[in-house]
């Protein structure tokens, strides 16, 4: 009898975890094919786990996510819908599951891991009260998982993208997030960041992608953020989300012959369940072909956006730029109707109120030969091409009257001799646009304080660059203030 007994008991501790390990092998799978976009086969794997095991969370944990990250890139409610039906099943199966085994760590990281899922997809639905409560929910879950399974690396994940936000609220509220249980810093979400992505056995991928964020908005530091990219876009090729991102990397650290490839490559894929990102792919081409002053081939790839696009987010600064194309190419009746529709962009994106506001004042006016030069100039700039740029600036500079363009000038001037190694004649043009009256375009002084701190940091002198950053700081309501902020962090962050 008692030999019948451990026959039992070993059969049915076999079967235990032989499903265990049923369920580990498809959520690895299912989880490779969704990180490759291939969201068919990945919801066959989550949807077994599903069938197999309906009272285990982690299969619909995991399908739900397929729906927020197609929510994420193509803002279709339909997704958003089928993603909170989901979500409410993974919580509903967590809680029985802790109902059965206290302290069950599946139903505890699945409650941790799901509510911040949920956190993401209310933040993208402009439904913030609800985000901050299922984040206080996903961070109280996950606590829970670390003091009782400290080996769970992925709760490093959620945590890590929690310290990292906190850090950017402002001092005013923090003491808000003190008593919703809230705490961190960006050096402790980065750190968090990295566990995940060196020990993590589900979370590797999403940790590389953040980390690429992080290390690009954060720390301008392009090189790094570009490394994590370009091994997840060869680990998963179809994931147009992965390479989109690449792209802007890319573009930032002026390369655009690279990003282009990327942005093709997304084109030729035509992932439809991902359109949005096919938009945006659209008009970074458009903007590369603008940078290069190709403006006839940028028009079609800013109406190829405009066409595809689900929502307004960029859509001011692509007419502006379309406007400006046409304006460049002598078409003024044409650059006027894009100037007019240049004001219907996002008004809280940085991009869209500065193409509503030159937009207004290009359409009682055309661009005169110095403002058209100024634009080509700083285009190339953008292009990597600084030579051409500086001579092209040089070339004008001295028979310039108006301060406005004689900052905007100098500006661009000190930027492009910074890349060509002219740190001194950087720092030179960056004081002579501090010595020009601006106030038609407010934002060229306190990004001639950034330029001049960075050519002084370049020098050594971290006085001098600490000086021109507390000055940049001083200023304030500008175009672009939130993008100059993020650049004085990171050199602050240098020195």
């Amino acid at each position: 009898m008692l030999k019948k007994f451990f026959i039992l008991l070993f059969l049915l501790l076999t079967a235990k975890v032989s499903a265990q390990n049923d369920v580990v092998a498809s959520i690895y799978r299912g989880l490779g094919y969704s990180y490759n976009f291939q969201l068919k086969e990945a919801e066959a794997e989550f949807q077994k786990i599903i069938s197999q095991y309906p009272d285990d969370p982690r299969g619909y944990h995991y399908k739900s996510s397929l729906y927020l990250w197609a929510f994420m890139g193509n803002k279709d409610q339909a997704d958003y819908n089928r993603f909170m039906h989901l979500s409410d099943l993974a919580i509903e199966k967590a809680q029985s599951l802790l109902d059965r085994q206290e302290n069950s760590e599946n139903a505890l990281y699945v409650l941790g891991a799901n509510y911040g899922l949920r956190a993401m997809a209310f933040t993208k639905n402009s439904n913030s009260l609800d985000a901050v409560w299922a984040a206080k929910k996903s961070s109280k879950y996950l606590n829970e998982v670390q003091e009782l399974y400290p080996y769970n690396n992925d709760i490093y994940l959620g945590k890590g993208l929690f310290s990292y936000a906190v850090s950017f609220v402002p001092g005013v509220f923090k003491w808000a997030l003190k008593l919703a249980g809230f705490s961190g810093s960006k050096e402790e979400g980065v750190y968090y960041l990295k566990k995940a992505f060196k020990y993590g056995k589900y979370s590797k991928p999403e940790a590389a992608f953040f980390l690429s964020q992080v290390y690009s908005e954060s720390y301008g530091d392009y090189g790094t953020a570009a490394g994590y990219l370009r091994q997840l876009v060869k680990q998963y090729p179809h994931n147009s989300l992965f390479q989109y991102s690449l792209a802007v990397v890319l573009m930032k650290d002026r390369k655009p012959s690279e990003a282009e490839r990327t942005l093709k490559d997304i084109i030729r894929s035509n992932n439809t369940r991902f359109q949005q990102i096919t938009a945006y792919a659209n008009f970074l081409l458009g903007d590369i072909s603008f940078h290069r002053n190709d403006f006839y081939h940028a028009v079609g790839y800013y109406q190829r956006f405009l066409t595809g696009t689900r929502d307004f987010d960029y859509s001011g600064i692509a007419y502006y730029r379309t406007a400006l194309c046409y304006e460049m190419t002598r078409n003024r009746r044409e650059a006027q109707k894009n100037y007019i529709l240049a004001r219907n962009g996002n008004t809280d994106i940085a991009d869209d109120i500065f193409a509503k506001r030159k937009g207004e004042a290009y359409y009682d006016h055309p661009l005169s030969v110095n403002e058209i030069t100024i634009i080509k100039a700083s285009n190339l700039i953008e292009d990597g091409r600084f030579n051409e740029a500086y001579d092209m600036l040089k070339g004008i500079i001295s028979g310039l009257e108006n301060d406005k363009l004689k900052g905007e000038a100098f500006q661009y001037l000190s930027d492009a001799a910074f890349e060509m190694g002219r740190v001194d004649e950087s720092i030179d043009f960056a004081n002579r646009a501090l010595k020009t009256d601006t106030k038609e375009e407010k934002w060229i002084k306190p990004f001639a304080c950034y330029y001049g701190a960075r050519a002084y940091l370049k020098k050594g002198n971290k006085q001098m660059a600490s000086k021109l950053l507390d000055k940049a700081e001083s200023y304030s309501k500008f175009d672009y203030e939130a993008k100059l902020d993020g650049f004085v962090k990171a050199l602050r962050w240098k020195l």
